[in-house]
């Protein structure tokens, strides 16, 4: 560990300490509510001890995307807004229930500008969440549709979720850039090939080792 990720790992511990310490209010959010609304001022940070959210992005045009789901434990939400004083970007979607504790502006300004170790550790977090956005996004957009869906199960599959969530079938599709109806015909296309099969009520990959030659020779479908 370099000394800039010690420095960060101190100002995660000393905002995380600050924000159990202080008195704050607490807010439940509901499975499918907003933490952060696109387009919306942000009035305070919001701290999730525990929580999963997804993040989208709406277009003019009606079009969606989502930049996907993400388990995170004693992070901080609004943190772009607050920097930068612009609306939110994106919606952020509460996965299941969570309860996030409120930062006010005001004691993040105080925390910031009193202890440097915690911008370290927002720059960091930023950084992490760029990267980590953009190969995901170029990845996106740069291969074909049915590679992208195949490196997504095969990424499920890895973390032992189900490969397809057919009670959130927009979701899915948004997630890729795409409609439901596109989406579903991926699958079917994947079930024609092979790739995967439908076994009582989800699905399974059929063979792995197809799954691991096509994401090392992408050329081998579309």
């Amino acid at each position: 560990m370099n000394i800039i990720q010690q420095f960060a790992q101190r100002g995660h511990q000393i905002l995380r300490d600050a924000v159990y310490a202080a008195p704050l209010k607490s807010k439940e959010i509901g499975p499918d509510e907003f933490i952060l609304r696109q387009g919306e001022e942000i009035k305070a940070l919001y701290w999730i001890t525990l929580g999963e959210y997804t993040m989208h992005y709406n277009a003019e045009n009606g079009k969606a995307f989502s930049l996907g789901q993400r388990f995170v434990s004693d992070t901080i939400i609004g943190e772009i807004e607050y920097l930068t004083h612009t609306p939110s970007q994106f919606s952020v979607v509460a996965h299941d229930t969570m309860t996030v504790k409120v930062i006010p502006l005001a004691m993040m300004d105080t925390i910031l500008t009193s202890h440097a170790e915690v911008g370290v550790w927002l720059s960091q977090l930023l950084s992490t969440s760029y990267q980590r956005g953009m190969a995901r996004t170029m990845e996106r957009f740069l291969q074909p549709l049915v590679f992208n869906i195949v490196a997504d199960l095969y990424e499920r599959h890895q973390q032992s979720k189900p490969l397809v969530d057919f009670s959130q079938v927009s979701r899915e599709a948004e997630r890729f850039g795409c409609s439901e109806r596109t989406y579903r015909r991926v699958i079917n296309q994947l079930i024609e090939e092979q790739y995967i099969q439908k076994v009582a009520h989800e699905y399974v990959i059929c063979d792995i080792e197809k799954f691991r030659q096509v994401l090392t020779n992408p050329g081998r479908i579309s």
